[in-house]
């Protein structure tokens, strides 16, 4: 099988070729040359793939990328460009390759969510992804048009759709998703946490698996219960028979776990969840596939910045008496000592980020600037000012904010740890939630079937009566796989490094962070001034990284 290749335009292959990555689970199955000749077909199947095409006749390379699940990157070089399944098959075919400085930019003084805004750029100059739920056609002189193949267009009919006929849709199509990718699995394993999702899955596999095999991650040291879920995968393992291996994590060495990861993969981890994901990881010994929950919160409404699109449909549809009720219980379930649930946070959130005029949703300058006071102005001044798309393809606040989650934000950055963290252990990461057909049925139903009384993916816990153990099925404590890295950078054998590492590397010397900078960043977040883990881990990654 090749898995990357460098195309000289001026010697055209005398014969149509065909490279395919992935799996295709539906029956019966369309074959890659009728998934490439027709790419909608992909809207109404279940596939994992990438598929790199060149028609003789029409004398154009193809290039087309699943919803997400298989990698596909391309760069362009004088009289040609590179492909590869792997970014860095493609980075060997290249000298030298420049970080890109945007999306540097993004990661560093914005937020992790940002980095894809553009989801075709990496974090090299010049180097591509095909983003997820597209194709990319090359012609032989080099022109590029890209496409989307991925049709979440509204479906009125599903919007008027009950809680319990929607529960039932969602299983239906979850149930197969989970069922046709443990069938078509080698030696599958699961990783879990105490979270829905990634339960879930496992949950329903065990359905089709002979020997159940779980990874998780716990964390032990001083502070760390909020984020230690050891305690909820006992649970959902418990009478099973399932093989559980769980890894305890104390402050590893993050420079050094960091660095090797980064030297491996040619790229920055784009949060601690993936070094931590790989930590575990490499423990698994002769499996080739390894399950997870990712794309639950996008399709299901699950985290918690999701409740105020929510909350903003309820008023905008002048359901007063419904919108007065989750309020109560979104405050009741999810108050935080510093992250305040209440009415007036609502209505605070409302006035920067919705206009109910227009429809128009607002990028959150509270997240997207709040480190800038730490940055070179200059540098601000040239990547600061475009602000990351906010499309508005639904008809509703919640459903345009979560296609703009999967799209552009959170799932692009999300799906890249996980590449990165298999690619190095030969793994294959299998995503049951990331299902074109699930997704489009989640986006098209209506908030109300997704919110029960601040209780988060309602229509979720409604199917799993009987499938999960009551004290997980009805959890609303929010975790999700996170470590206390926040502890972590209160080390010394961690601080002080990373002083030394912002001071005088390769940061310093792009001119990125203001003079003093570095110090206020970590003083503020050793005296508790400001919890700044969010800012940190880039600032270590991207130092790495650029060295």
């Amino acid at each position: 099988m090749i898995f990357s290749q460098k195309v000289d335009f001026r010697q055209p292959p005398e014969r149509d070729i065909l490279h395919f990555q992935g799996k295709i689970y539906s029956h019966p199955a369309p074959s890659p040359l009728d998934i490439i000749r027709n790419p909608a077909s992909l809207n109404h199947i279940e596939a994992d793939a990438a598929i790199v095409h060149y028609d003789r006749e029409k004398k154009r390379w193809r290039l087309l990328r699943d919803f997400g699940q298989t990698p596909l990157y391309y760069a362009p070089v004088p009289n040609g460009f590179i492909w590869s399944f792997t970014l860095t098959g493609l980075l060997e075919h290249l000298d030298n390759p420049r970080p890109d400085e945007a999306t540097m930019f993004d990661y560093l003084a914005t937020h992790y969510r940002y980095i894809f805004r553009d989801p075709s750029r990496t974090f090299h100059e010049g180097v591509f992804q095909v983003p997820a739920g597209s194709l990319i056609d090359i012609d032989e002189r080099g022109g590029l048009t890209a496409n989307r193949w991925l049709d979440l267009s509204p479906e009125p009919e599903l919007y008027r759709l009950g809680p319990e006929e929607a529960t039932e849709r969602l299983m239906e199509i979850l149930r197969e998703s989970v069922r046709l990718r443990v069938r078509a699995a080698r030696r599958p394993a699961f990783t879990v946490s105490s979270g829905l999702d990634s339960s879930t899955v496992a949950s329903l596999a065990s359905e089709y698996v002979d020997e159940m095999r779980v990874f998780s991650v716990g964390y032990s040291g001083e502070g760390v219960e909020e984020f230690d879920e050891t305690e909820g995968v006992a649970e959902l393992v418990r009478g099973r028979g399932w093989q559980w291996t769980h890894l305890m994590l104390d402050c590893p060495d993050l420079i050094t776990e960091a660095g090797n990861l980064i030297s491996l993969t040619q790229s920055p981890i784009t949060t601690v969840t993936w070094l931590a994901y790989y930590l575990m990881a490499k423990q698994l010994q002769g499996f080739s596939e390894l399950f997870n929950g990712l794309g639950g919160d996008e399709s299901l409404a699950g985290e918690f910045v999701h409740f105020f699109y929510f909350f903003a449909d309820l008023k905008a549809e002048g359901l007063d008496d419904r919108l007065a009720a989750e309020v109560e219980g979104w405050s009741r379930l999810h108050d935080h000592p510093v992250f305040k649930k209440n009415a007036q946070v609502l209505e605070d959130f409302w006035q920067r980020n919705i206009d109910f005029q227009t429809g128009d949703m607002r990028v959150d300058q509270k997240v997207y600037q709040a480190n800038w006071r730490f940055f070179n102005p200059d540098w601000l001044a040239v990547y600061g000012p475009k602000a990351p798309p906010m499309p508005r393809p639904y008809p509703n606040y919640l459903s345009n904010r979560l296609f703009q989650e999967i799209r552009f934000e959170t799932t692009p950055p999300t799906l890249w740890g996980m590449f990165m963290a298999n690619q190095v252990l030969g793994l294959t990461g299998v995503s049951p939630f990331m299902s074109t057909r699930l997704f489009k049925l989640c986006l098209a139903l209506p908030g109300t079937v997704k919110y029960d009384h601040g209780l988060t993916k309602a229509l979720l816990r409604r199917g799993l009566k009987g499938v999960l153990p009551e004290s997980l099925r009805l959890n609303h404590k929010k975790t999700g796989f996170n470590a206390p890295i926040h502890q972590w950078f209160n080390n010394s054998k961690v601080s002080r490094p990373l002083l030394e590492l912002l001071n005088n590397g390769p940061i310093a010397k792009m001119g990125w962070l203001k003079p003093g900078a570095a110090e206020q960043i970590l003083k503020e977040h050793e005296t508790g001034q400001a919890n700044h883990m969010m800012l940190l881990w880039p600032l270590l990654n991207a130092s790495l990284f650029l060295k």
